[in-house]
């Protein structure tokens, strides 16, 4: 990995507990709020300052504008929920540029954990310990503004791009440079 691992224990330290809220929150509401992705962008900003050279600061924005301008296509024709493109677009901030192909494949596999961990807990007895999470209902047909537009069960993709988050930064923390 090349991410440093002194940074990434810095990052890991704010950013895990800030996703397992973004976890809960996407689970119970079917919503990220403004409030965790500020959160997140506010700990990048404070300690990558501190811990990265500013030009290579300035240039993990370029990460952050073509995941928000491919997350806002993906919006559009309704496949992802707008607080899902912010929060991805901010999770770019924190990825190395020397990781990103190893994010690619701990993406997908955060994906495929999280959409397997849902859907198990869908169809067993393990969903009525939060039986009122919007998690376990699909969209109302009506709703022409929802992911799917409203005709279909998602899963919530803030689970995975936490997952995500904070499995990078952990290995990071252990096997970082």
């Amino acid at each position: 990995m090349h991410i440093p691992a002194f940074q990434a224990a810095l990052f890991a330290v704010f950013v895990v507990p800030i996703s397992i809220l973004t976890f809960m929150v996407d689970m119970r509401t079917k919503k990220i709020t403004n409030l965790t992705v500020w959160a997140l962008f506010i700990t990048f900003v404070v300690i990558g300052l501190a811990t990265l050279p500013f030009m290579d600061f300035v240039w993990r924005f370029a990460h952050y504008a073509v995941i928000f301008a491919y997350g806002l296509l993906m919006w559009f024709f309704r496949q992802i929920g707008a607080g899902d493109v912010k929060f991805a677009a901010v999770l770019g901030l924190f990825i190395h540029p020397g990781d990103i192909r190893l994010m690619l494949f701990l993406g997908a596999a955060a994906m495929l954990a999280a959409t397997v961990t849902v859907l198990l807990a869908r169809w067993t007895p393990l969903h009525r310990l939060a039986p009122d999470w919007k998690t376990w209902k699909g969209s109302s047909a009506d709703d022409a503004t929802s992911v799917g537009k409203g005709n279909r069960f998602t899963i919530p993709m803030g689970t995975g791009f936490a997952l995500m988050l904070s499995a990078y930064l952990v290995m990071g923390a252990l096997y970082g440079q």
